[in-house]
């Protein structure tokens, strides 16, 4: 067996999964497969899997290019790995191209077609390294929903959505980021982008706490929040992973943090422990709450389509089936009302998504508002710290697609201030 064939043979397992089975990368199936293999294995795999993702649509360009009959789904995926190594990662042709044979081989493929077309390839992968890819090229659900979109807008997210994310992180204090020993982008007193991402884990402060991950954009609504005083009561209604109730643990506030997902509050309760926080979890269905119990502030970040975060979760274009936009607008719509009821006479809903589609952003604002003439959308005003992102700001509402400042990626992002005035 050529040396390689065992980890591209389970890369093309886990690409299939995702592709035909809706799997996530978090699925047990995929991590099972992750966990078999060591240290140098797992970050190959990891590569080759994002990367083939992220270019994919790139990879089917190239294919059609070059092969004119219909293929079937394994050698459609087993061609895309095969040239994302090839064309954009630049591994050893040689190796990818007889790892694929063999691969090819075991499944009871056209090895034959796969070693031709894969040699031609490579021989002009020069030139392929520029093909371009367009708006019609993406999937069908995508471009039905995003028809509002500017055409300086969808440039934009064709020129973005395939790039690798960048790293963002957040400070307890302004102290622990002052004495933060590696290169970071500044985007706060309190934030910035860590420019050296390997081996996060071993960075100083990690293992105290003094930080966490999180992406600019979910960073930026709880930080621009003006606290109107220190007795405020918060809940967040969705909170695994916590970046958004680390923001308000920070600085002492009462949060009350709830996700219906048990393994997302395993997540939670160990980023807690790393950052010596010990507030109350809750792990009930935030539409089931009870509804004497008020709060000043409900952060309601809800379960959305996630596309802002393609650079992250590259399977959202990759996957055959699309997201259930009827069932996650109901979702949207059902957790807002919710959380009128729960929220004091000039306390706060903070919707937020990690989408940019309208019918998951400004439509469902708009239509909360319609049913609920007590709320207001309340100033998005700017903190005056020394960064402007007024750009990023439109009519008091927050609203990004994959985007960048300081020439770094941020995520899609959605977030408004509903007043609650009567």
């Amino acid at each position: 067996m050529f040396k390689g064939v065992k980890v591209r043979q389970d890369i093309h397992k886990i690409l299939f999964l995702i592709y035909k089975y809706n799997n996530t990368l978090n699925h047990s199936n995929i991590k099972n497969i992750i966990r078999s293999h060591n240290k140098k294995d797992v970050s190959l795999l990891n590569n080759v899997t994002l990367n083939s993702m992220r270019l994919h649509i790139h990879c089917l360009k190239i294919i059609k290019k070059y092969i004119k009959k219909k293929i079937r789904d394994h050698e459609k995926i087993l061609l895309i790995s095969a040239i994302t190594q090839i064309v954009f990662l630049d591994f050893k042709e040689y190796a990818v191209i007889n790892c694929s044979v063999e691969i090819a081989k075991k499944l009871k493929l056209y090895a034959g077609l796969i070693n031709a077309s894969l040699k031609r390839i490579a021989k002009d992968k020069i030139a392929l390294k520029e093909i371009k890819i367009q708006y019609s090229d993406f999937p069908v659900w995508f471009k039905n929903e995003t028809k509002n979109l500017s055409t300086q807008e969808k440039r934009k997210f064709l020129n973005n959505f395939f790039k690798e994310p960048d790293l963002h992180i957040v400070f307890k204090t302004k102290k622990y980021l002052n004495q933060f020993n590696e290169d970071i982008i500044k985007t706060s007193d309190i934030s910035g982008f860590l420019l050296n991402k390997e081996n996060l884990k071993d960075k100083k402060g990690f293992a105290k706490g003094d930080w966490w991950v999180q992406d600019f954009s979910s960073f930026l609504p709880l930080h621009n929040f003006k606290i109107e005083n220190k007795n405020q009561k918060f809940l967040d209604a969705c909170a695994a992973p916590g970046g958004k109730s680390f923001q308000l643990l920070t600085k002492n506030k009462k949060v009350i943090l709830n996700d219906k997902n048990a393994k997302r509050i395993q997540i939670l309760k160990t980023n807690l422990r790393r950052l010596n926080f010990n507030p109350i979890i809750l792990n009930k269905d935030f539409i089931k709450f009870n509804e004497n119990e008020k709060y000043d502030v409900v952060i309601l970040d809800t379960p959305c389509s996630s596309v802002g975060t393609i650079r992250k979760n590259p399977e959202i274009f990759f996957k055959i089936k699309s997201p259930n936009f009827n069932q996650l607008n109901n979702l949207q719509q059902t957790m807002l009302q919710k959380a009128s009821k729960l929220v004091n006479k000039n306390g706060f809903v903070i919707y937020m998504t990690c989408s940019f589609i309208q019918n998951e952003t400004f439509n469902q604002v708009n239509q909360f508002l319609k049913k609920n003439n007590n709320f207001i959308v309340s100033s998005f005003d700017m903190k005056k710290e020394g960064y402007n992102y007024s750009k990023l700001i439109k009519n008091n509402f927050m609203i990004t697609l994959p985007n960048y400042i300081f020439n770094k990626n941020i995520d899609g992002y959605f977030a408004v201030y509903l007043k609650k005035i009567k």
